[in-house]
């Protein structure tokens, strides 16, 4: 009933007509997080707008968000966090070792705070404001109330207020006359016509993480994209189509590696608690059982991938019947947390079943012998039990001298039977999109601004250097979609 319910409230949401031609102040391409804020920002100020949806659905990527980074928030004072944006400006900077857009980058940061009292305002309330990390007291990390609260609760509020949500009619090109954007061309589902002219486009596509022969072509990793299908790249496409150039295209957000498990992201799904092994800080190694960097980094998953990306398309997790023993135990449980859907000392209620469910399935290799499960896993048995070994001794020591990985994570690989679980890299998004100014309007190749094109959140560039931000801004992906789309309203409507 709930399908059909669904399926019905899509359909209606369709356009009924064939070639419609629909005019507006702003249409926003993509109803993701971004793209909703910004939907709702600009109705209530007094902006006809209208919104179109490639999927069938609204939210996207804004579905599966957990938390977003602030600076100087309400919630972070009321804690007695010290953080300044200033700082937190710098401080992210330099992780990108200052390959950014810096006024963009400053404007985001300054413009966090107001971020989050205003979706407060807007009736998701934030649940808490907190850290992943264990020794750290820069809360920057505010989690909605659950996934998906924020995407949903801006499309009923777009709707009240009279915006016009167009689901299953992607846009396909932007209408230039003069010079100027001053509209958008699409198909409904039905593979009609829908034209729709208005003063300004705001691009909110979320990027190309599902356009899997870019992201091989860009990074030459084999990878797997998760989280809200459609990322295809379309408003990057469009905009380049009229003009604009790429800002540092190619960085993914590279969420660490898991066990493949369709349908699942991050530690969300039915094998969340044989995925969450990838974030413990376990023995990892390459296809022949060689070690080949610090564990304790798997927390820190963008760092981490670098590293793991360099073994080739799998990884391989190790650990022994002591290991599944301790994490199933009450009062150990896990040691890291896998976003919040495990949390740290978190005991495992169904790692053992799932372990054997796994085998089946090609994924994980038992054996009752370190040498007879690394044969099962196609490893050279003597490099395997060579790294098993130096890991035991490190764990008895207290000391890891390969690496020198935190005591914390420093666990024997000894008792059998023994486990391998494979692994591949996951993607979460692509990080840059086309070059924009700090009011994220688009700009050509001279970094002259193409009149009437924004692009937001994932469709935007000069946000990233290399790598993710976690460490340093948790929750910034999310949180730049969102305050991202408020500044780019908040200048349409200043020119107004």
């Amino acid at each position: 009933m709930k399908t059909l319910a669904f399926a019905v409230a899509a359909a209606m949401t369709l356009p009924a007509w064939a070639d419609q031609n629909l005019t507006a102040d702003l249409v926003v391409v993509g109803a993701g997080a971004g793209g909703t804020v910004a939907a709702v920002e600009a109705v209530e100020g007094g902006l006809k707008t209208i919104m179109l949806e490639k999927n069938a659905f609204a939210g996207g990527a804004g579905n599966f968000m957990e938390g977003s980074f602030a600076a100087e928030s309400f919630m972070q004072k009321e804690k007695g966090v010290k953080l300044t944006k200033t700082e937190a400006f710098n401080r992210m900077a330099a992780y990108h070792h200052w390959r950014v857009n810096a006024p963009l980058m400053k404007a985001f940061v300054d413009n966090s705070a107001d971020m989050v009292q205003w979706v407060w305002d807007h009736g998701v309330h934030w649940k808490e404001v907190k850290t992943a990390w264990r020794n750290n007291d820069v809360l920057t990390w505010h989690i909605y109330p659950k996934a998906g609260a924020l995407p949903s609760t801006m499309v009923k509020i777009f709707k009240e207020k009279g915006g016009q949500l167009l689901l299953s009619t992607p846009a396909e090109k932007l209408i230039v006359e003069n010079g100027k954007v001053v509209g958008v061309e699409a198909k409904n589902g039905s593979g009609e016509k829908v034209t729709v002219r208005a003063k300004n486009v705001i691009l909110a596509t979320g990027g190309y993480n599902f356009n899997v022969p870019m992201v091989k072509e860009m990074t030459g990793i084999d990878m797997i994209p998760v989280g809200a299908p459609g990322r295809t790249g379309d408003g990057i496409h469009m905009a380049m189509q009229v003009g604009a150039v790429g800002d540092n295209i190619g960085p993914m957000m590279i969420n660490g590696a898991f066990m493949p498990a369709e349908g699942e992201a991050i530690c969300n799904g039915a094998n969340k608690e044989l995925r969450a092994m990838f974030r413990q800080g376990l023995l990892y190694v390459d296809g022949t059982g060689n070690r080949f960097f610090n564990e304790e980094l798997t927390i820190d998953w963008p760092t981490a991938s670098n590293a793991i990306a360099r073994t080739g398309e799998w990884t391989y997790i190790v650990f022994d019947a002591a290991t599944v023993r301790d994490f199933s135990t009450k009062g150990k449980g896990y040691p890291n947390p896998c976003g919040n859907f495990i949390q740290r000392h978190q005991a495992a209620t169904q790692l053992e079943a799932l372990l054997l469910e796994n085998e089946k399935k090609g994924n994980v290799f038992i054996g009752n012998t370190i040498e007879e499960v690394a044969k099962k896993a196609g490893m050279d048995p003597k490099i395997l039990k060579a790294s098993a070994d130096a890991m035991t001794k490190y764990a008895k020591e207290g000391k890891d001298e390969q690496f020198g990985k935190d005591p914390y994570y420093l666990r024997a690989v000894s008792e059998g039977p023994f486990y391998v679980v494979r692994g591949k890299l996951n993607t979460l998004t692509s990080l840059n999109g086309v070059k924009v100014n700090a009011d994220l309007q688009v700009l050509d190749k001279n970094d002259h601004v193409i009149p009437g094109l924004y692009a937001i959140g994932h469709d935007a560039g000069g946000m990233y250097g290399d790598s993710y931000d976690l460490k340093v801004g948790e929750g910034t992906a999310s949180s730049f979609a969102v305050t991202s789309g408020l500044m780019a309203v908040k200048h349409i409507l200043s020119t107004k």
